[in-house]
């Protein structure tokens, strides 16, 4: 199991989350196009040593307030961290991080934002997600911690996609746990273990003579996952519940 497991979950897998014992990210703020904060959630009753979480509802403007108000409410909650769901590439959502990051610095306060805004920010930790389809999980997490030393966590997410070949679209199409079982019965495919992508994986041919690749995961391939994470020196990983819910000490 890595350094820290935090769990991202919503609604009533919160409440069931909090059995397993480990720390969870709550998502209850948001920032509105106006730039203010808007409360979607109420975080749970042991908010203390958890992470706050606020995304991005379409923020259009710059509220230097905003900053103030995360960081008094994590501090008021005993938050471990805060962490900002904040993707676009625009000039508030850009303003905002530059803000944050800076003011939680100050602070001493652990800020995450995602890899994609990883230019907006001097401090805070990345994250990068796990469900890559090509090269190696290793070489992806070991050039990233160069890149940013000690500043790099991990979105561990759980891959089920069947790619035609040759894969000119990297997101592939997704299947369900149920979808993948029948495709795999029907085509008689053989199942194998990436050890480069931590993942399992079969190929097929449909009735049009086309190539398949489906990639996907399982309790064990996470776990692989983590095992490859925490070699490289990966601290923080964050997981959603209940996709996770057997990688636990305490299943709830």
């Amino acid at each position: 199991m890595p350094q820290e497991f935090i769990l991202v979950c919503a609604g009533k897998d919160g409440a069931r989350a909090q059995k397993s014992g480990l720390p969870r990210l709550h998502l209850s703020l948001g920032l509105r196009p106006d730039g203010g904060l808007r409360r979607l959630t109420l975080p749970g009753p042991d908010g203390a040593g958890c992470y706050l979480g606020v995304c991005d509802l379409g923020m259009e403007r710059f509220s230097a307030s905003a900053c103030a108000q995360l960081i008094e409410e994590a501090q008021r909650l005993g938050a471990a961290g805060l962490a900002a769901d904040c993707e676009r590439d625009s000039a508030p959502v850009r303003e905002f991080l530059a803000a944050l990051d800076s003011q939680c610095a100050a602070r001493g306060l652990p800020l995450f934002v995602p890899l994609a805004r990883a230019d907006c920010v001097q401090n805070a930790i990345v994250i990068a997600d796990t469900a890559i389809s090509g090269g190696s999980l290793r070489d992806r997490f070991g050039a990233l911690l160069r890149r940013y030393p000690g500043r790099v966590a991990a979105d561990l997410r759980p891959v089920s996609r069947d790619f035609l070949l040759p894969a000119a679209d990297p997101e592939g199409v997704p299947l369900s746990a149920d979808e993948r079982d029948a495709l795999c019965a029907r085509t008689g495919a053989q199942t194998f273990f990436s050890r480069e992508l931590c993942a399992r994986y079969f190929t097929y041919m449909d009735s049009a003579a086309n190539g398949h690749f489906v990639l996907f995961d399982d309790a064990d391939t996470l776990r692989e996952k983590c095992r490859c994470l925490e070699a490289v020196g990966v601290r923080q990983v964050f997981a959603r519940y209940p996709d996770v819910r057997p990688l636990l000490p305490v299943s709830p």
